[in-house]
């Protein structure tokens, strides 16, 4: 890890999650090799995407894919797409989206707020129906269609929040009245069959992040209906430079700044195809309980550490729980914001240990996202602070 030290930054020990801010995944070597063989050439990026987005769509027997700049940018293509379609007229004025429909309904107690904000990017106005407490029902969202919704937007997250109106009666609702659903499912990518789980459910486009299947933090990828994911391309920035007939600037679409390198698309499409066949169990999930059972052998005992409730999580000691498992820590007998202030002590050597949650009193210790040696390091750090 020497060239963060070159840099001046610090290394960190990945406890946590998949989190953007510490770098998504790490890619493995046939990836990063596919990376660098795709390096050594150029590509007419419009057929590798297109190649790529037709390979992810097929293994999800979906009618369309399409490769994006992560899970975010697949939903402000989408919400774009929902409001001007493939019209080059409508698409160079968004986000001025005067005389379009552009009212996309959510709903309250389903918001995965700053990841809903991409659907504003394109011009998007919210409508919001239901209760953030009581949730919503079909009723609700039916009487707030009109002339101008563009689209419902529903947000699946580790999980479900009661009241929430599921995704099959949100299609129905919103079928009924001609309206499309796109579907925030980002990190539902385990076990794999659930990728096809959802366009079977009717959804018009489902978004995903490329680092749900370990690939590039900067990926993602789109499955749905037909013509709404080549609408989506158009609006991409691969659209506004080229398009199907090569017709550079001629969309002018908004999604021109959500560029893609070729690497990072090779990287994708071999990241995907990877995850559909490997051996989950035996590649990420018994080599991370190793772990896991190291670092609780070696913490339970320590000083600073009596009265704190140690467990596993999952508690079976089998799988993951949302791209979760390791050693739970609930500090029974401190604040919040003393728990917080445990994880911020954590960090502040090199390399910094970043542990999963922190925000009440309990936070856990991600093993699925350490690297071979980091529970070593964990267990040094923990000798440390809790000695």
């Amino acid at each position: 890890m020497g060239i963060y030290k070159e840099l001046g930054v610090n290394r960190v020990v990945n406890a946590s999650f998949a989190l953007t801010r510490l770098g998504g995944s790490a890619l493995s070597k046939d990836i990063l090799k596919a990376m660098e063989e795709a390096n050594k050439s150029y590509v007419y990026m419009w057929d590798l995407i297109k190649r790529g987005g037709e390979i992810i769509a097929e293994a999800c027997e979906a009618e369309a894919g399409w490769i994006t700049s992560g899970a975010f940018n697949a939903l402000v293509l989408a919400a774009a797409s929902a409001m001007a379609g493939k019209d080059p007229e409508k698409m160079r004025r968004l986000p001025d989206t005067t005389g379009m429909k552009d009212e996309i309904i959510i709903q309250r107690a389903n918001r995965l707020l700053v990841y809903d904000r991409s659907m504003e990017v394109p011009g998007g106005k919210f409508v919001f129906v239901g209760d953030e407490r009581y949730g919503c029902t079909a009723e609700l969202m039916e009487n707030a269609i009109t002339d101008k919704t563009a689209a419902i937007h529903h947000a699946i997250a580790g999980s479900l929040r009661p009241g929430v109106l599921s995704v099959e009666e949100t299609v129905k609702v919103a079928h009924k009245h001609g309206v499309p659903v796109i579907l925030d499912v980002s990190g539902m990518t385990y076990p794999p069959e659930i990728l096809k789980k959802y366009v079977k459910m009717g959804v018009d486009v489902a978004c995903y992040g490329g680092k749900y299947v370990l690939g590039p933090n900067s990926t993602g990828f789109a499955i749905g209906k037909k013509d709404m994911i080549e609408a989506m391309a158009l609006h991409s920035f691969i659209g506004a430079e080229a398009g199907p007939k090569e017709q550079g600037g001629y969309y002018r679409s908004i999604g021109r700044g959500y560029k893609l390198d070729r690497q990072e698309v090779v990287a994708l499409i071999v990241a995907f195809k990877k995850w559909l066949e490997m051996d989950h169990d035996a590649e990420r999930f018994e080599p991370a309980w190793k772990r896991a059972r190291y670092i609780m052998r070696r913490i339970k005992k320590l000083p600073g550490l009596n009265g704190v409730d140690l467990s596993f999580r999952p508690a079976s000691q089998e799988g993951c729980v949302y791209h979760t498992l390791g050693v739970q820590l609930d500090f029974k007998d401190k604040t919040p914001q003393e728990v917080r202030e445990i994880v911020l002590k954590l960090r502040e050597e090199d390399p910094e240990v970043w542990v999963r949650g922190g925000g009440g009193t309990s936070f856990s210790l991600n093993c699925l996202m350490l690297l071979p040696g980091d529970e070593k390091l964990v267990v040094e750090r923990f000798e440390k602070v809790f000695g």
